[in-house]
């Protein structure tokens, strides 16, 4: 049951979603559908106190849910992690259509016509703005505010929707979706088996489910990262966001501009490869700085190798599981399989 506040171009700008079984209200801000765990609510009515002066009678439920336990601090500065990441570092670009269909393969542009699916982990929205150009009508879902990037990036193709909610207890029915992927989510999970395990049960049968998360990482450049992660996972992120323009700016003198010197000589090329996150040199300096941040503000990370994947895919009872090694710099999972039926 939705109750409307303010439409604007036959869309619903302020509103909320009731429950008809239990009552639950949920209030829809700024065209999205917020349905956040009660650890979350105090941190929803935080940051949108106008819209409840506005509507006090949503109040009582944005007062509920500050926890003060160890998982639910980690949620909370999951939150305002991806929440500041994606609305300072949520620009389009052309490249990252090129870098969806490389997150995602086997799957290719042909596979999204005509279906309905679910982007788990939407971020700001840039693998759902080209599964839905793809011809799929997508429901991104994500728990932070990059809500309101995803919105503002896909908001010119009706066959886009965006919710806040979260991944392990999903506002949806069961058996909704053809398809659902997640990409470079999981892996930030307090328990990401058990989200992967809650993911399957809104496939449809003979739907897909696909995952992209981490392998296992080594080198310089991943030592340095856990190194800094000590402190940087509780550092304010104005102060981090210009420690991660300081890092750019010495990746790019000192292994993007090398890299692409190095690798025009034959003879060179091998040394050339052996630079920290060298194929960052193709992209736009505020990428660079975004993936710094991304690296080093969220406050779980965990990586894994095939054997685990493969328990994850048989404790959900996955059809013709497949599990692909993607090398990119780091090391990575794909891991694709069809929800029996």
């Amino acid at each position: 049951m939705r109750k409307l506040y303010e439409a604007r171009d036959d869309e619903t700008v302020e509103g909320a979603l009731r429950c008809p079984r239990c009552g639950a209200a949920y209030p829809i801000i700024d065209h999205i559908p917020r349905m956040l765990p009660e650890d979350l609510a105090g941190e929803m009515r935080a940051l949108n106190q106008g819209f409840f002066a506005r509507h006090p009678g949503l109040l009582s439920r944005a007062q509920k849910g500050d926890g003060n336990s160890e998982s639910a601090r980690a949620l909370k500065r999951t939150f305002r992690s991806f929440s500041f990441q994606w609305n300072a570092f949520g620009d389009m670009y052309g490249f990252w259509e090129d870098n969806f269909l490389d997150y995602v393969e086997p799957l290719t542009p042909e596979f999204f016509e005509g279906k309905l699916g679910c982007d788990a982990g939407c971020g700001f929205g840039r693998h759902l703005r080209y599964a839905v150009e793809y011809g799929a009508e997508v429901v991104g879902l994500d728990l932070s505010e990059a809500v309101l990037a995803a919105y503002r990036n896909t908001r010119d193709n009706p066959r886009a929707h965006v919710v806040q909610g979260d991944i392990y207890r999903p506002p949806f029915a069961p058996k909704t979706f053809d398809f659902l992927y997640s990409i470079g989510v999981l892996h930030h999970l307090p328990d990401p088996m058990a989200g992967f395990c809650s993911l399957v049960r809104y496939v449809k049968p003979g739907g897909r489910l696909f995952a992209w998360v981490y392998g296992p990482r080594g080198g310089v450049s991943e030592s340095v990262t856990r190194a800094l992660r000590r402190a940087t996972t509780r550092m304010d992120y104005r102060l981090l966001r210009a420690l991660c323009v300081a890092l750019a700016v010495g990746l790019r003198l000192f292994s993007h501009y090398p890299y692409r010197l190095l690798s025009k000589v034959p003879a060179l090329a091998g040394l050339a490869q052996r630079l920290p996150i060298h194929d960052h040199h193709r992209y736009p300096f505020r990428v660079v700085v975004a993936d710094a941040f991304d690296r080093l503000s969220v406050p779980l990370v965990r990586y894994y190798s095939r054997d685990e994947l493969r328990r994850w895919c048989e404790s959900t009872g996955l059809v013709d599981p497949q599990i692909r090694r993607r090398f990119r710099n780091n090391e990575s999972w794909r891991v694709l399989g069809t929800v029996p039926a």
